[in-house]
């Protein structure tokens, strides 16, 4: 039954992986783009695959209603040197307020969490109509987001369903200009068997509208759904997610992690344009991630070259 199992779940992430490949699409320049990036190298080693899973603080990035799962505080962090110069990095907390077992959570008063998301990019050159050197200007985008995550209803047999959402304030400054603005998004994370979750986020329900001089940019509606399923004694899991954002094509993302010796993940996915690889050690109440990124080069992309990133997370 075992090797079922597993050839049932090597064929869903190998079929979603093709999928992925023949429909992936660009999308450069959307407002907001900083916040598709993703959070916590865990996920990001799982291809972003994460909607369905969201069980550490990083739920505050892709799902909220995940946060309903933390059962510790938690903290975590990650950098990514990106190309051009260009460095992004994410830190998140999750708060239990009260209960610690499944039976007690749909009484208790839920998870709080905050997240800062930030991008930084400098070393670009200032040109006048003439073409004339005029120094050096910059790039950052931070978005810091207060959500809230709850178990709903919960049940001894494991089953449950949780709901979250965040508030989010988000600061855009090109050289000397800057701009605030404001926006809020929902999630939902539902067991529907033992050992198979199903998640859906939508992103910008209240959608931020940065303007600098004269243009407005308004982030656009965005909606994942995703699934997970744990196997083999809940070591091997598979996560796959859909996203589809207003005025541009879906994405698919795919991904699995498999624990070794309870201490070593083993992680891959793929996720649009990349595919992603990555392992992790845990020991105690710590753990250190990391996940390497090989961006599509057979797309013509070549000088993106390869994406590394780092994150640690601790338990308290």
């Amino acid at each position: 039954m075992k090797k079922v199992y597993l050839y049932l779940s090597t064929v869903i992430v190998l079929s979603t992986a093709v999928v992925c490949r023949v429909n992936a699409a660009e999308d450069a320049g959307q407002p907001g783009a900083f916040l598709s990036y993703g959070a916590g190298a865990r996920a990001l080693g799982m291809g972003g695959a994460f909607v369905g899973v969201a069980d550490d603080a990083n739920a505050v990035y892709w799902n909220p209603a995940g946060l309903g799962q933390v059962d510790r505080k938690e903290i975590t962090a990650l950098y990514a040197g990106l190309y051009e110069n260009t460095g992004y990095g994410f830190i998140g907390y999750a708060h239990p307020l009260s209960a610690k077992s499944l039976e007690l959570r749909a009484k208790s008063h839920g998870t709080f969490g905050v997240g800062i998301v930030y991008l930084n990019s400098t070393g670009f050159q200032m040109r006048d109509e003439f073409n004339y050197n005029m120094g050096d200007a910059g790039l950052s985008e931070t978005a810091v987001m207060v959500s809230y995550g709850k178990v709903l209803l919960g049940e001894s047999s494991g089953r449950f369903l949780n709901a979250g959402a965040n508030v989010k304030a988000i600061k855009q400054v090109i050289n000397s200009m800057s701009a605030t603005s404001y926006g809020a998004d929902a999630g939902v994370l539902c067991v529907v068997m033992k050992n198979v979750t199903i998640g859906v986020s939508v992103q910008n329900i209240v959608a931020p509208r940065i303007k600098l001089l004269e243009a407005t940019d308004e982030y656009p509606l965005s909606v994942t759904a995703g699934g997970s399923c744990r196997l083999f004694n809940n070591n091997l899991l598979i996560a796959v997610d859909a996203n589809k954002t207003y005025d541009r094509d879906y994405k698919l993302r795919a991904g699995g992690e498999y624990c070794l010796f309870k201490t070593f993940f083993l992680r891959a996915g793929i996720n649009d344009m990349e595919l992603d690889c990555g392992f992790g050690f845990r020991h105690r109440d710590y753990s250190i991630d990391y996940a390497f990124g090989l961006n599509d080069s057979w797309k013509g992309h070549d000088d993106l070259g390869n994406t590394h990133r780092i994150g640690i997370t601790i338990k308290l």
